[in-house]
């Protein structure tokens, strides 16, 4: 089971400090939500624990175990939906889904378990069928991107503001699931403000900004 440790991190863009000396424990099989006002360095966080940015202070160690992780092994091993990720909108949701588990499996989800991935997150198979994702609702991409971190199995969900763009039966989903993750023992990080999100989780870190 993976756990990602945060020890007195410090993050800085320019004159601006983000963190400073941010310190955690994040286990698997656990939903830790981070809270905060815009600005306050939630996204950051994610991005930190993603392995897109590097402390200016401090360390970020994740271990599988008694086991640590390489930079690559754990980036393997890691989902990620965040406003910065975008499926193609030039492809279908089959073929999205076909080119970003490409690096994940080595062979393409059958048709059943790519029609059972989408009815799970809310996307209805005929509806989607042939249609570019360009012409997809925000929240049918925001679903299909959910489709994508479930087919990928990844160990570590890194989830930056998930119920963002969704109606509740999709904010609905995104619960569920990050649920049914951290009770198969994976590691869920939650960025949100949202307070049906923040009461689901099972441990809170809320920043204050500098």
């Amino acid at each position: 089971m993976i756990s990602l440790t945060f020890s007195n991190v410090t993050k800085r863009f320019g004159a601006r400090t983000i963190l400073d000396g941010f310190t955690a424990f994040l286990p698997g099989g656990c939903i830790t939500a981070v809270t905060g006002a815009n600005g306050s360095g939630k996204s950051t966080v994610l991005k930190l624990a993603a392995k897109l940015l590097l402390p200016d202070g401090g360390s970020i160690l994740a271990r599988d175990g008694d086991k640590e992780l390489c930079k690559a092994s754990y980036r393997s091993r890691i989902g990620l939906v965040s406003p910065d990720f975008h499926a193609y909108p030039a492809l279908t949701a089959r073929e999205n889904l076909d080119f970003f588990l490409g690096f994940r499996r080595e062979a393409p989800l059958r048709s059943r378990e790519y029609e059972e991935l989408l009815v799970r997150v809310g996307l209805s198979p005929d509806a989607v069928a042939g249609k570019r994702v360009g012409y997809f609702s925000t929240g049918m991409q925001q679903r299909l991107h959910f489709a994508i971190l479930l087919a990928a199995g990844a160990d570590v969900w890194l989830l930056d503001e998930p119920g963002a763009n969704l109606d509740d039966a999709g904010r609905s989903m995104v619960r569920r699931e990050a649920r049914r993750a951290a009770d198969e023992g994976k590691l869920v990080l939650l960025a949100t403000n949202d307070r049906e999100e923040e009461a689901a989780a099972d441990a809170c870190i809320a920043l204050s900004g500098h």
